[in-house]
């Protein structure tokens, strides 16, 4: 398991590479007529993960 980041720019580096992550699975979404329901669910995960991050790097922000 990772430790907590704590410096701003670390913080935004994270969302920019998990901002990138979900653009690359929509990209592969977009190639393929096999997209399935749970492939939404997973994208609906993982944007509620980044939110809660949002929400602990404005805290540390504050």
């Amino acid at each position: 398991m990772s430790s907590p980041v704590h410096n701003k720019k670390r913080q935004l580096k994270y969302l920019r590479q998990r901002v990138i992550l979900i653009q690359e699975m929509v990209e592969q979404m977009e190639g393929t007529a096999d997209v399935k329901s749970s492939d939404l669910e997973r994208l609906d995960h993982m944007f509620d993960q980044i939110k809660v991050k949002i929400k602990q790097f404005k805290q540390d922000w504050d």
